[in-house]
């Protein structure tokens, strides 16, 4: 049952949860995603060696992204999709956005397996490493956090003209449709009172995080998505770096050794798990520095067979 306080936040969480379903369905059908079955986390060694140790992985507030204009690119391509009078009411709460509110927080992903541009930007200049995970063990992982939403999502590309490209374009136009047209409706006869409407923008907010100029097209991105209950659930932490606040929210547990193996194929881990950048260094010293990193604590351990070089 639909709560009726919350209505627009339930609906969102419906049309989000089956564009995510519908998103899966098309990835199934890419060759790429076909050979393996995985989707990849290009990163540092020095990242990686501090989830082992930490035996946690973080995903990053919204509000943190990379492209400084990712939010309000994608803001204004979804705020005009709305009716003349709630658009322009969206427009003028933007300007106070906060990272409270429903949050909402991202774990970033490619679908490609080994790719020039992600090595370079976040496989630390070809120096780090690219860790593969299956999206049911992405899944099953964030979702162990209690009160927490859980969503693994493409993210769109926008052609700069009206349209969203494909394969995911249509699903996701379809998605934000439904959600406008239910929200438009269940708002026709009243106003929106000032909490709902803050509700709506943050939601709005977290579904134009997902989309992108063209230029960004070439990464394929995908990302958990994780919506906590509450701003401040146990889970969430915060401190500054550079001069910078960077909020979080962090899954801490033995499991998380589990998933730098890609545990739980009939208890086989699946191939090409870990990639090694090419400026990283000596293959067999990394081999040994991870296999003392993991300590023994892994049940599926990691084998030369599935810590490559590119």
């Amino acid at each position: 049952m639909m709560n009726m306080n919350n209505f627009i936040r339930d609906i969102f969480i419906e049309k989000f949860d089956n564009y995510g379903k519908e998103a899966s369905e098309i990835i199934t059908k890419n060759p790429i995603f076909q050979r393996q079955g995985q989707l990849y986390h290009y990163t540092s060694l020095g990242s990686i060696e501090a989830m082992i140790k930490a035996q946690s992985i973080r995903a990053s507030s919204i509000y943190s992204m990379n492209d400084p204009n990712e939010l309000t690119f994608g803001q204004e391509q979804l705020s005009n999709r709305f009716s003349q009078k709630l658009s322009t009411k969206l427009k003028q709460e933007y300007s106070h956005q906060s990272f409270y509110n429903f949050p909402a927080f991202v774990f970033s992903l490619s679908e490609l397996p080994d790719d020039m541009h992600q090595w370079d930007k976040y496989g630390d200049q070809h120096k780090g490493i690219r860790i593969g995970f299956t999206p049911k063990n992405l899944l099953e992982y964030w979702s162990k956090i209690d009160g927490v939403n859980v969503f693994l999502v493409p993210v769109v590309y926008h052609d700069n003209g009206s349209k969203f490209l494909e394969p995911y374009g249509e699903v996701f136009s379809k998605m934000i449709k439904e959600f406008i047209s239910n929200t438009e409706s269940h708002y026709s006869d009243r106003e929106m009172d000032y909490p709902e409407l803050n509700e709506l923008k943050t939601i709005c907010s977290l579904i134009s995080s997902m989309i992108k100029r063209i230029e960004w097209s070439g990464e394929k991105e995908w990302r958990i998505i994780c919506i906590p209950s509450g701003s401040y659930h146990k889970n969430i932490h915060g401190n500054f770096q550079n001069g910078k606040s960077n909020v979080y929210i962090e899954n801490r547990t033995f499991d998380t050794l589990k998933m730098f193996t890609n545990d739980g194929h009939d208890n086989v881990a699946s191939k090409d798990i870990l990639k090694i950048g090419c400026n990283a260094g000596d293959k067999n010293q990394i081999e040994y520095i991870l296999s003392l990193l993991f300590d023994k604590k892994v049940i599926m351990t990691v084998s030369q067979s599935e810590i490559q070089t590119r």
